[in-house]
């Protein structure tokens, strides 16, 4: 038997690359119930950033099988003006309003709600919908990703590395520790390893920037990444991404016109979060997942239906929710569908609940009693 650490659950921060290909036999002989890897789940999020435009943010729930887009409202936007009720019958789209965010107050919206300039909401849908929800809307997928710049050597870069290669992505690294660039000529050698600073505009220019289709900053230094982004967006970039380490520099990234940012912290707390919860089961529900959004504002919720559901069977427009609850999703036997007025959860699914209300810990805490 393992050897436990005194408690009942324990949680690991393993970084170091070497240990990836161990986490099970850590697990059985020190009795870890889970392990995070932050720069690995940071490569993951950029990378599935990158197949959207920058102007647009994006999560994942639902084990992965759902995407959450945010995106803010412009001036020149056709949804200026339209309820939320009337958006999907205007523009021929089928996507979930599912939050919007309107001079720093954050509401789940209602049918009724009138879309203004300058909101920044939140809808999900299948990836075809968002796509074209996104084009009608003026933001056009980019050019397909085949060149990819990332200045910063580090663990993040080792793991995302990987993944762009096994896409047959070109990665182009600019590093400027010797002893690291090296390193990474060894780990990768189908990788272009340039030593330099990456945060010299000029050498930039000379490294093929403007021929990139994305750029990724990932230096130890918040306002280098955030600064040499800018100069790569300016320079005819599609796509690009900063590393920062402050969650306090969100409202500085939105300024200056950069909606996507990766920091590593916030997604393992996440992690942490959706790992905790999911152990506070109550009698007959039971928190699968958990994603924060919106500065942590926002729960979104994927709850397993049991037998003491007080809602199964009812059309969800007969059924009485507080205010700031969302029924986005239910799944039935591995298909994911929008849930609408005239949908009927049923015993066995798992439904996604947005809520601006925090510590849900039953199915039926939805309901307004």
């Amino acid at each position: 038997m393992p050897k436990k650490l005194g408690a009942d659950h324990t949680i690991a921060r393993i970084r170091n690359p070497e240990y990836r290909k161990t986490t099970r036999l850590l697990k059985e002989e020190l009795g870890l119930t889970m392990s995070i890897n932050p720069e690995e789940v940071a490569a993951r999020e950029i990378l599935k950033s990158l197949s959207y435009p920058s102007q647009v943010k994006v999560n994942s729930f639902a084990n992965g099988k759902s995407e959450l887009v945010e995106f803010k409202i412009m001036n020149h936007s056709p949804l200026i003006g339209l309820p939320i009720s009337k958006v999907n019958k205007t523009l021929k789209t089928n996507v979930l309003f599912c939050t919007i965010e309107r001079e720093h107050e954050i509401h789940i919206p209602e049918g009724s709600t009138i879309i203004q300039q300058g909101d920044k909401i939140n809808f999900t849908g299948t990836t075809k919908d968002i796509e074209n929800f996104l084009y009608k809307n003026g933001i056009k997928r980019t050019r397909p990703l085949r060149e990819v710049m990332i200045v910063g050597g580090g663990k993040i870069t080792f793991y995302l590395t990987q993944k762009l290669i096994e896409l047959g992505i070109d990665v182009r690294i600019i590093e400027k520790n010797k002893a690291r660039c090296l390193e990474l000529v060894e780990q990768f050698p189908e990788a272009t390893i340039i030593h330099g600073d990456g945060t010299d505009h000029e050498f930039l220019l000379s490294e093929s920037l403007n021929q990139m289709d994305s750029f990724i900053a990932l230096t130890d230094n918040d306002e280098e990444n955030v600064i040499v982004c800018m100069f790569a967006s300016k320079n005819g970039v599609p796509r690009v991404l900063p590393k920062i380490n402050r969650i306090s520099l969100g409202f500085l990234l939105e300024r200056l016109g950069i909606q996507n940012a990766i920091t590593p912290k916030m997604l393992c707390a996440n992690q942490i979060v959706q790992y905790v919860r999911a152990m506070q089961n109550s009698v007959g529900s039971n928190v699968e997942s958990l994603l924060t959004i919106l500065d942590s504002n926002v729960e979104i919720l994927e709850f397993r239906v049991r037998d003491n559901c007080k809602f199964t069977g009812i059309p969800l427009k007969d059924v009485k929710f507080k205010k700031d609850i969302l029924i986005g999703y239910y799944s039935r036997k591995g298909v994911i569908s929008i849930a609408k007025g005239d949908s009927i959860i049923l015993t066995g699914d798992t439904v996604m609940i947005f809520s601006l209300e925090k510590g849900l810990r039953d199915i039926n805490d939805v309901l307004d009693k």
